[in-house]
């Protein structure tokens, strides 16, 4: 590289008196760069005939590499060290740390390492206020505090030290575990205060609520394979200064993704066991057995919510956005029509399909509605502000499971215990005439009603439907049970 760059700097040409040198070589870096692209097109357009295709890439990249050596003249940089650091930087995104070098402490006496090898049980629970806690325990000994979701939402942030817990598993480092475990490196006081102390558990900490707020904008990770780049070179920002910042950015993205695989199941079961492992740097989440009664003393709303939210991200990550991409009157409005013209003649038939039976078409009006409300939520901020509020991530909360999660945490479904008093065909008929409220929204000669106004109606939809779910489930229990079943198993 060097050798190529000296001999390229020679054919530089003088500019005129005046000429910036580097703004001429970034600008034909730049329209170089183009005319690659512009050679590409050319052979995606006339397909692989040409056969002087491959000779002219040859000639476009030389020319982008002598603008890139040029660039690299002028800014004194030497492009031998450039390919080098590039390497070294690559390396470090790509290439993890061996198992073998990643713990800190295999130096030290077992009662001032990491475990590693142990079993860490989550449990939900409920505090003070109905608040949904976690509480967890390493060989029937509590570790810590129980934790809340410390947030208006129960979004399952009360089994975040499953990320500390990937952290020490992956990265063999955890100041947190350290401390809830007692097992700070008190022999070395230096590294107790540094690396074990306050200053290092607070940065922990903010790493981990820094990932869980970029994970609730990608889905919780679900399906993802990578980290942005911005969000682990912040993490290696923070932790420059102590022994983690050895690692590489590949092993934080590893102990991120490794944290989030286990907090979703955690999250989907509702607690359970964590096998640790930190020589093979995993964590196994064990499902834990249900004890006898626990379908009784779990409310129907609960159980209802859980199984509904499941089973909407399963079907979210299968079928995408396709239930809006049409907009509002093609998609939305067509497909909750859909069901709600079925679900009139099937609630009282109980006629089902091999897919679909009525207590299906119910429970998909409901999620309907629910997404819609997140549709509505996204045209117009104002609507829903307290569990939807205006985002600036350019992400829609319509994007995804995460709008419609939200909206089922706070709803109110006790109906779903208590029963309904109304028969099924006078629900349907309310159900009906609140649709054609809302179809009547469309038709305004001065335009479509404002999104407040669709929206109400929508809740209002939204209710219904459940209401018919309860009456289903009042009348026809083993309906509702394959339901459960089917989806639980599915999930």
């Amino acid at each position: 590289m060097r050798a190529y760059q000296r001999s390229a700097a020679k054919t530089i040409q003088p500019l005129q008196a005046g000429g910036d040198d580097l703004s001429v070589a970034l600008l034909g870096l730049a329209g170089e760069a183009g005319a690659v692209l512009t050679a590409y097109k050319k052979q995606l357009r006339d397909g692989p005939s040409d056969p002087e295709f491959r000779a002219r890439m040859r000639e476009e990249l030389g020319d982008v590499l002598w603008y890139l050596s040029t660039v690299a003249h002028h800014l004194e940089l030497d492009l031998d060290d450039v390919a080098t650091a590039n390497l070294g930087k690559i390396a470090d995104r790509w290439r993890r740390t061996p198992a073998e070098a990643i713990p800190f402490d295999n130096d030290l006496e077992s009662g001032e390492q990491l475990p590693r090898r142990a079993d860490f049980v989550f449990t939900l629970t409920r505090g003070p206020e109905d608040r949904e806690m976690s509480v967890l325990t390493c060989n029937g000994v509590q570790v810590g505090d129980p934790i809340t979701n410390a947030s208006h939402i129960a979004d399952g942030y009360c089994f975040h030290d499953i990320f500390h817990l990937s952290y020490a598993a992956v990265l063999g480092w955890s100041p947190v575990m350290r401390s809830l475990l007692k097992r700070k490196r008190r022999s070395n006081p230096q590294t107790d205060e540094a690396e074990d102390g306050g200053r290092a558990i607070a940065i922990e900490e903010g790493i981990s609520a820094l990932v869980f707020s970029y994970a609730s904008r990608h889905r919780y990770l679900e399906g993802k394979n990578h980290v942005d780049n911005d969000v682990l070179d912040t993490i290696q920002g923070m932790v420059a200064h102590l022994e983690v910042g050895a690692h590489r950015t590949a092993d934080w993205e590893k102990a991120i993704l490794t944290g989030f695989a286990a907090w979703r199941k955690l999250r989907r079961v509702c607690g359970g066991t964590v096998h640790l492992d930190l020589d093979r740097q995993t964590l196994t989440v064990v499902e834990p057995d249900p004890p006898a009664g626990a379908a009784e003393e779990t409310s129907a709303a609960e159980t209802f919510k859980a199984v509904v939210a499941g089973l909407h991200r399963r079907k979210d990550a299968s079928y995408g956005n396709s239930w809006k991409r049409r907009g509002e009157l093609i998609s939305i409005m067509a497909n909750i029509a859909r069901k709600v013209d079925r679900l009139k003649i099937v609630a009282v038939t109980l006629e089902s399909t091999a897919d679909e039976n009525a207590l299906d078409t119910a429970v998909d009006l409901y999620v309907y509605a629910l997404k819609y409300l997140t549709f509505l939520a996204d045209k117009d901020p104002v609507i829903l502000a307290e569990v939807l509020p205006a985002r600036d991530d350019g992400i829609g909360w319509s994007d995804g499971p995460e709008g419609v999660e939200r909206l089922l945490a706070i709803a109110d479904l006790a109906v779903l215990d208590t029963g309904v008093d109304e028969a099924i065909e006078d629900l349907v008929a309310a159900l009906d005439g609140t649709f054609a409220e809302l179809e009547d929204c469309f038709t305004a000669a001065d335009g479509p009603a404002v999104p407040s106004t669709r929206s109400r109606l929508t809740a209002r939809l939204a209710d219904q439907a459940i209401r018919c779910v309860s009456a289903l489930r009042a009348d026809h229990p083993g309906l509702y049970r394959k339901f459960l079943q089917t989806w639980q198993k599915d999930l």
